[in-house]
């Protein structure tokens, strides 16, 4: 007769701590990949979200963003050329900011039946990441002087390298983690 496996309490918290770290980790080496073009880098960070959403989870995967920002925060050098602080008050603050929200928004749209396919999960990611763009852009404009020119500088250079990214973390399944989660109860 088979039974079920469970955790002890300890061992559930600890595991989920660490995934919390490890896909906060995710975000820093999506950080790293900068491409410095003005006062926005190019980052991998779009690119890194949603996967660390698709492999945590909706609750992990938001938590996990929501820590890397915190990281940040408290001055941990996690942003794009080694930035901490300094990055949430600048320019690109408003991209930082966005992220945890823009993790849950695709966190939440896979829950709906948006992670059951590659259309889907590129329309779900696509969303997120536009709310990302777009909340940085209103955020720049306090640096710029006005939208037209935050909307020059932080939307449309990244417009095809973010429709690529939106298509390569497509190609991810949703809620990886919790599946095997599931698995490894039985």
């Amino acid at each position: 007769m088979l039974q079920a496996r469970t955790q002890s309490p300890a061992t559930s918290v600890a595991l989920r701590i660490v995934l919390v770290l490890t896909g906060s980790a995710l975000m820093y080496v999506g950080a790293k990949l900068a491409i410095n073009i003005g006062i926005v880098p190019i980052t991998g960070q779009t690119l890194a979200l949603p996967i660390v959403v698709a492999l945590l989870g909706t609750r992990l995967g938001t938590a996990a963003v929501a820590t890397y920002v915190i990281e940040g925060a408290l001055g941990l050098p996690v942003f794009a050329h080694g930035a901490s602080t300094a990055a949430l008050l600048g320019p690109t603050g408003g991209y930082l900011w966005a992220m945890p929200v823009a993790a849950a928004i695709v966190g939440i749209a896979y829950d709906a039946g948006f992670g059951a396919d590659a259309m889907r999960r590129f329309a779900a990611i696509f969303l997120s990441t536009a709310f990302v763009i777009l909340a940085g852009a209103v955020w720049l404009q306090i640096f710029t002087g006005s939208f037209q020119a935050a909307f020059a500088m932080g939307v449309v250079p990244f417009i095809i390298g973010d429709l690529a990214k939106c298509a390569i973390a497509s190609a991810i399944p949703a809620n990886v983690w919790p599946r095997i989660a599931d698995a490894r109860k039985v």
